[in-house]
């Protein structure tokens, strides 16, 4: 039966009971929430960069079927190197105390591009001497410049079944391409994108790349982000050949 039970924590010693249905709730709502998605960031964990240091302001991530929460801003100072450089989270093994079970996933920057079996990757960037490194993007292609701006394509991104890109790129795809959206498909994947905040499905992606011609075959996140900015690139051409000469579409915000 369903059921809702609430401890009313009375003027006595706390029983075992309460304490139990405490811990029952939380870790049966966590199930219940995110027990069908795939490991990846599922909220928040957005980058920041400030003062020579990259991080988090703090989120929540899946990884091995457990939730590990981040609650404040942390950031790790870095260097340029002219060569690749990866913000991980790594995952340790389990920790047992007296009267809790602890896992605990460390932020690190590490030169290897390889992502090991007990890391996450949270962004990558390629600094050169002298210059500052971006967390902002002018367009959609800027995303994907190699030098001096942090790349976000490879992030797994917590999906139900399968990881997914980041919100961030599917708000910057679906805003730029918007007012030169013409076909129903394109207007549809655009508006979708930007009323959800950026997430969506890895399948409604790949969908959506099929629906416009591209092969149908299991794409990586460079991939993906490589047909959705050919896309682009073809809805603005589309565009810029309407009989009246101007950009057709507006601008949904």
């Amino acid at each position: 039966m369903f059921e809702c039970r609430v401890p009313l924590f009375n003027p006595a010693p706390l029983r075992r009971e309460i304490l139990e249905s405490l811990r029952d709730l939380a870790l049966g709502e966590q199930t219940a929430r995110y027990g069908e998605y795939s490991d990846g960031i599922l909220a928040g964990c957005g980058l920041f960069e400030q003062d020579k240091r990259i991080g988090v302001t703090g989120g929540l991530v899946k990884f091995a079927g457990r939730i590990y929460a981040l609650s404040a801003k942390t950031g790790l100072p870095y260097n340029a190197s002219d060569k690749w450089t990866v913000l991980k989270i790594r995952f340790g093994a389990e920790e047992l105390t007296r009267d809790f079970r602890i896992y605990k996933g460390n932020l690190t920057l590490d030169d290897n591009v390889n992502i090991l079996p007990n890391e996450m990757e949270l962004g990558r960037f390629k600094l050169k001497l002298g210059s500052r490194l971006r967390t902002q993007y002018a367009d959609f292609a800027d995303m994907d410049t190699e030098y001096d701006t942090v790349n976000l394509i490879h992030i797994p991104f917590a999906g139900i079944g399968e990881p997914t890109l980041s919100p961030v790129i599917l708000k910057h795809f679906a805003r730029e391409a918007y007012p030169f959206a013409q076909e129903p498909a394109d207007v549809a994947f655009c508006t979708a994108c930007l009323a959800s905040g950026g997430v969506m499905s890895r399948e409604s992606i790949r969908l959506y790349l099929w629906r416009r011609g591209r092969e149908q075959k299991m794409y990586g996140n460079r991939e993906l982000h490589h047909h959705l900015a050919d896309a682009l690139s073809e809805m603005k051409g589309q565009a810029r050949q309407t009989k009246s000469g101007r950009t057709e579409g507006m601008l949904l915000m």
